[in-house]
């Protein structure tokens, strides 16, 4: 409003800036800009975060496989130098159980120091010949209930990798015993699991957990209050792991299933992001009986998303708020040189 020579007081004919508007359209503008910056971040920091939990949780499968193949290997060399000294060829022919318990009982009490407590001989008929971890139970007809034992005496070979046995699921090596050039028997070291998969857990700081399919591995129907085994879970059968516990609630959730291949998945570990490594657990003759199954947490992923989540959205704010404000003043500023009265 303009006061005329009269003293009257009329509208201004200059329109009036809406330096005000010009301030809110600008910080909008850029608000939008920002958040859709913001977004794009964000999506880029999660597919960051999935590509490195899936390249940690690669490495841990590595690192399974390396285990498992290093104790077959540690196994078989043991049981190939036993089966390599001619003495213990000629007590194996002729049946000598107190000679070969002579021969190799300084051997054994080193390898039970070396999470190998089944170590013993199979005469070339398939009988047990002596357990020297058991050597009282000695006698038994292998035939039907040992095929990496019948594996190697129909191949004449040594065999290596895991085999379900009447003591348990063990990393076996079973080398040819021989007397001059006959086959006289076979020689077996058998390593515990458990210790494996603690190795394997303070390597990769993952928990490592053995799953057994019933069905696949041909185990007898057990029921979830049978001892001696691990606990079930309709055709699984939780069969060794460092945190029982926590493999036995991903099994009850659902979260672990039989796979023939390598799948890992998102999943909260105790409350914290984390994943789920499944794969397949492969016997001696290249049979599936199960999975291998890891579960590592990533609690620092979800830290570091929402703190970069937090200090962008608080940046995109404070960039909004001097954005309106500075072109706010910089509008009125206008307003009033081009001698429009705000």
């Amino acid at each position: 409003m303009d006061f005329v020579t009269d003293g009257t007081l009329r509208p201004s004919k200059a329109p009036t800036l809406p330096w005000l508007w010009v301030g809110i359209a600008t910080a909008l503008v850029l608000a939008i800009g920002f958040g859709a910056m913001i977004a794009i971040t964000f999506s880029m920091q999660t597919e960051m975060i999935a590509r490195d939990r899936d390249n940690q949780m690669a490495a841990v499968s590595e690192a399974i496989t390396a285990a498992l193949d290093q104790a077959g290997k540690f196994a078989l060399t043991q049981a190939e130098t036993t089966a390599r000294r001619a003495s213990v060829g000629r007590a194996l022919a002729a049946g000598n159980r107190a000679e070969l318990l002579a021969l190799t009982a300084g051997t054994y009490g080193y390898l039970k120091t070396q999470s190998v407590p089944v170590f013993g001989f199979h005469s070339a008929d398939m009988k047990y010949l002596l357990r020297l971890h058991l050597p009282e139970n000695f006698g038994d007809d292998l035939t039907r209930i040992r095929p990496m034992v019948l594996a190697a005496n129909k191949s004449r070979r040594s065999q290596v990798g895991l085999e379900i046995g009447i003591a348990g699921t063990f990393v076996r090596g079973i080398a040819i015993v021989e007397n001059g050039a006959d086959f006289v028997g076979t020689v077996e070291a058998g390593l515990n699991l458990q210790p494996i998969l603690e190795q394997v857990k303070s390597i990769s700081n993952a928990d490592i957990a053995i799953v057994l399919s019933q069905s696949f591995a041909g185990l007898p129907a057990r029921g979830p209050n049978d001892k001696g085994v691990g606990e079930v879970f309709g055709d699984l059968n939780l069969f060794a792991s460092t945190d029982s516990p926590l493999f036995a609630a991903l099994l009850r959730d659902g979260a672990i299933r039989l796979v023939r291949s390598r799948e890992v998945a998102e999943r909260q570990i105790q409350g914290q992001s984390g994943a789920v490594l499944v794969q397949p657990l492969i016997d001696f003759s290249g049979r599936m009986i199960g999975n291998v199954v890891a579960a590592k947490s990533f609690a620092y992923h979800g830290a570091e998303l929402r703190r970069t989540q937090t200090e962008l959205i608080a940046a995109a704010l404070i960039g909004a708020i001097l954005a309106f404000v500075v072109f706010s003043i910089l509008a009125r500023m206008i307003a009033i040189r081009a001698g429009w009265r705000p």
